[in-house]
């Protein structure tokens, strides 16, 4: 019933966030490429500057979903679903400072995260892939005809469907290291105690090790239209270009991550005391000279063992790499092309078609983009991540487009902090909020007027913890503020704010019980 409960509601915050979804993205940049790619990101590290790369969800409730790199679905042990939203408001500042004020919401994702076994999970979603909404206008001047009035429209966008699978294949290898060990007396070792360090270091790294991937379905519609308004409209026609594209196919992305735990450190402090100990008690019998104490203190120091502290909240490292899969999808699109006049009521008359196509094949080659990411854990209460990834838009092809776009790189640090995760009783809600702080920069990829159109913002987020017996659900809000574009007066400049919103709810589910 618990289980029925969760899915009705989630069906109904689905259900609203479509209704909100309808034409509501507005970005005058969205006319380049398939338009503005959408995060892969969930709120959770949205408030973290979508860093999550290296990001790996814990083994306990709350589980978050990593659907930006597929081999953390290794690390899912309850049943989790995750659903989101977006609203953003945007500002547009263009040539003599005149602005535009332009708001939207629109539905983020939905992810459905299982186990499997003791060492995978599987990930079943779908969530933006792009966007395409603008329409702008610009003049330019003409020699012998004066200004020209360009207009450029567009809706639409891309959908991304998945389905992706994580594993950790050795997550039993340094328990089998330690026993395999353990009982080995000192006379039949192989191997020295550096020796031993290093195959544990090893086996610590293939024991965290995952692997996973994603297959894509990528589908979606976008339409562009171009006007070309003369100034005279008695000596020149107008011209007008539409286009639809009908596309749909599978491509994918996959990852890996491993991680590093450090449970104690060395305390030389503690070795020191003990020889000190030593030496204070052999001093204190009077049967050594002072040069046998510092020969026995020497001999100490070089056979006395290292004694290692334990650490209250152990240190975890993490390191993390994704990679997608750059293979062709092919769609249909309708192109015309044709001249027209305005009537005194301001209506197109159209006097002839230049060109027409209807359902003709073409082809969509998505970019090729890699990252690598680093982690540091300390204990259940900071975490904090960093991406780096490179996008090479060189390599992106659009029907028969020339190519004109750029490599984008990309760098993102968040952290996460949590006062106690397990806090009870009074006052336990507040202990248990995770707060989030993170930034991102992009070079961008869009090259104008020899400028490039970068993009950067700040972020911040809670995670409100909610739950009812054994089921733990969490709503994650992050806020976001940027600026999209450059310093060039001539060009739009964009500063925006993004909440983004979401609710994660995780909970054994499929359990078969033996009373009823």
């Amino acid at each position: 019933m618990r289980s029925r409960a969760v899915i009705s509601v989630v069906l109904i915050c689905i259900s609203a966030l479509s209704l909100f979804s309808q034409n509501s993205v507005f970005t005058p940049y969205s006319r380049f490429g398939v338009g503005e790619i959408a995060p892969t990101t969930f709120a959770h590290n949205s408030g973290m500057g979508g860093a999550f790369i290296a990001l790996r969800p814990d083994s306990t409730m709350p589980i978050f979903i990593n659907a930006g790199n597929p081999a953390a679905y290794s690390l899912i042990r309850l049943t989790t679903l995750e659903v989101g939203g977006r609203y953003l408001s945007s500002t547009f500042t263009g040539v003599n400072n005149s602005t535009v004020k332009r708001w939207g919401t629109n539905f983020s994702y939905a992810a459905l995260g299982v186990p499997i076994k003791g060492n995978g999970g599987a990930c079943l979603g779908i969530s933006p892939y792009s966007f395409v909404g603008y329409d702008t206008q610009s003049y330019i001047k003409t020699d012998g005809i004066g200004n020209v009035n360009y207009k450029f429209s567009g809706n639409g966008g891309l959908t991304k469907a998945y389905l992706g699978y994580g594993l950790m294949p050795f997550n039993k290898r340094l328990r089998k290291y330690r026993s395999n060990r353990l009982y080995i007396p000192d006379s039949l070792k192989t191997y020295s105690r550096a020796g031993y360090k290093r195959g544990e270091v090893a086996s610590k790294l293939l024991s965290d090790f995952s692997l996973g991937f994603n297959v894509n379905y990528i589908f979606g519609t976008i339409q562009n239209a171009t006007r070309v308004v003369y100034p005279n409209a008695s000596l020149y026609y107008n011209t007008f270009y539409s286009r639809v594209l009908n596309m749909g196919g599978f491509t994918g992305n996959f990852g890996a991550q491993t991680a590093f735990t450090i449970d104690s450190v060395k305390d030389p402090k503690k070795r020191a005391e003990k020889i000190e100990a030593a030496i204070n008690q052999l001093s204190t019998s009077g049967t050594f000279s002072e040069q046998e104490l510092t020969l026995k203190k020497d001999s100490l120091e070089t056979t006395l063992p290292t004694y290692r502290r334990i650490l209250k909240e152990r240190v975890k490292f993490t390191f993390g790499y994704f990679a997608n899969i750059t293979n062709p999808i092919y769609g249909t699109y309708s192109s015309a092309t044709y001249n027209y006049v305005l009537n005194v009521l301001g209506q197109e008359l159209i006097r002839d078609t230049a060109a027409l196509s209807i359902n003709t094949r073409g082809m969509v080659q998505l970019p090729f983009e890699q990252g690598f990411g680093l982690g540091f854990k300390k204990g259940e209460r900071i975490n904090l991540v960093a991406d780096f990834a490179i996008t090479n838009w060189q390599n992106f092809k659009y029907l028969d487009e020339v190519n004109n776009l750029v490599k984008n790189y990309r760098m993102a640090l968040g952290v996460n902090f949590v006062p106690e995760k397990y806090a009870a009783g009074s006052g336990a809600f507040v202990r248990r909020v995770n707060y989030r702080l993170g930034v991102s920069y992009q070079t961008g990829y869009i090259q104008l007027q020899n400028t490039m159109i970068t993009n950067y913002f700040v972020s911040a987020g809670v995670g409100l913890p909610v739950g009812i017996g054994r089921l733990s659900s969490m709503v994650n809000i992050a806020v976001q503020y940027g600026v999209t574009g450059s310093s060039d007066p001539s060009l739009l400049k964009e500063n925006f704010w993004r909440i983004n919103f979401g609710f994660t709810f995780c909970d054994r589910w499929f359990q078969k019980f033996r009373y009823d």
